[in-house]
């Protein structure tokens, strides 16, 4: 008997220590989470941490736009993460469940779909075209910058828009995503009608590399007037991450 009143005091403690997290202030969970360090900011945090939203929120000098958290009761049992986050802004707009795996930031089931030219530098010609960046069954393990665990399908339409104003039919690339020596990359690839192959490597930290192989010669003296550069019998146009200072 003694045993069991001990577990129902331990129970009763444990579930009035989950209420109070719960419905903790988002605010103040926010300010002491240390996200600030891994270069995350925002303007306002409303809510709890069961249900609240963050505006303005920004990741090293992206703008992500707002973000909804709510809580999801049937998972709070499970090794995976229990809060669902829908965001949007200039930058795109997405849906993942996130969770912390000690200071890593663990998304799973995340669908997203992004803007190329709010993210990577690239010559008018390709950054105006409105393409795409879509992310499908992704799982990420970030801690800052550092990629700990990456997985699920990339596609982009950069090609297949910006081969419109060569008159060709290019496809839509294709790849996983994974972690290399820490770094967030996505490899996407696709054989075009005419033969030619078409490789995307995007790095977050680094930038994009876009190759095409092989380009005739009516084909090669358009792609560099758009910035391409020769390299053997490659056309290769190299994009730079954008960083913009931003002030929480």
């Amino acid at each position: 008997m003694m045993r069991l009143r001990t577990l129902y005091i331990m129970l009763f403690a444990v579930s009035i220590l989950a209420g109070l997290v719960a419905f903790a202030p988002l605010s103040f969970v926010m300010r002491y989470s240390g996200l600030s360090s891994q270069g995350i900011g925002w303007q306002q945090a409303r809510g709890s941490v069961w249900n609240g939203q963050l505006t303005g929120l920004v990741w090293k000098g992206h703008s992500i736009g707002a973000v909804n958290l709510e809580a999801q009761p049937t998972l709070l049992f499970k090794a995976a993460p229990w809060h669902e986050a829908i965001w949007s802004g200039p930058a795109g707009q997405g849906r993942a469940f996130i969770g912390f795996k000690g200071r890593a930031l663990d998304a799973q089931g995340v669908s997203a779909s992004l803007y190329v030219d709010r993210f990577v530098g690239l010559d008018p010609s390709l950054s105006n075209l409105g393409s795409t960046v879509r992310l499908s069954s992704v799982r990420l393990m970030m801690d800052g910058e550092r990629c700990k665990l990456a997985s699920g399908i990339v596609t982009t339409d950069l090609a297949r828009l910006a081969a419109v104003a060569y008159d060709r039919d290019w496809p839509i690339l294709s790849g996983p995503l994974s972690c290399e020596q820490g770094e967030l990359t996505a490899r996407m690839s696709g054989q075009a009608d005419d033969g030619a192959t078409i490789v995307l490597d995007a790095k977050l930290s680094s930038g994009v590399r876009l190759e095409i192989e092989p380009a005739d010669e009516d084909l090669r003296g358009v792609l560099k007037l758009a910035g391409f550069k020769a390299e053997g019998t490659k056309l290769v146009h190299v994009g730079q991450v954008q960083r913009q200072e931003t002030h929480q």
